[in-house]
């Protein structure tokens, strides 16, 4: 009962961090390759995990591990999607 549940909160995190990356709008920011590769890169091992959680090959997850995946996603709203403040936490 607890696992399913976990899977079900890891599923929709893990797609909300891929479509908030995915729909990231660069604006006026200039364009960097290793911060592009950086967001590529977490977008495809969210949309790995939540296809892995679907086919059935992820099974059970542990409590630390979904409330990593929300703290993760939390950061990522917070920032709007940008990878580049993730990187800089908390200056203003």
């Amino acid at each position: 009962m607890l696992n399913e549940l976990l899977l079900s909160v890891n599923f929709g995190v893990f797609v909300a961090i891929f479509v908030t990356l995915f729909h990231y709008k660069r604006g006026g920011a200039n364009y960097s390759f290793k911060k592009s590769l950086i967001a590529f890169v977490v977008m495809v091992s969210a949309v790995s995990i939540a296809i892995m959680i679907v086919t059935g090959l992820i099974k059970s997850i542990s409590i630390p591990h979904t409330i990593l995946a929300v703290t993760l996603l939390v950061a990522v709203i917070n920032a709007k999607g940008n990878i580049a403040k993730l990187s800089k936490p908390f200056s203003r």
